[in-house]
């Protein structure tokens, strides 16, 4: 591998995990169910007690916020 691939991913990585640390701890007993990255926001959804919650991490704004999700 040349040293910018190699750059390029150690700089992904140290944003999600900058990302990743920014979200809410996850409970005892909640699991995660998927992870992703759209438009700039670095998606985490969680389940607990039966119910969803999505997380989300902005990076323009450096901001998270969890919010519960409804299934139909």
């Amino acid at each position: 591998m040349t040293a910018a691939p190699a750059v390029l991913l150690a700089v992904a990585a140290e944003l999600a995990k900058s990302a990743k640390d920014s979200l809410p701890k996850l409970q005892d007993g909640e699991r995660i169910q998927r992870e992703w990255l759209a438009d700039g926001i670095y998606y985490r959804e969680t389940q607990f007690n039966g119910e969803v919650f999505r997380s989300q991490y902005d990076f323009k704004q450096r901001k998270s916020r969890r919010v519960a999700v409804v299934k139909k």
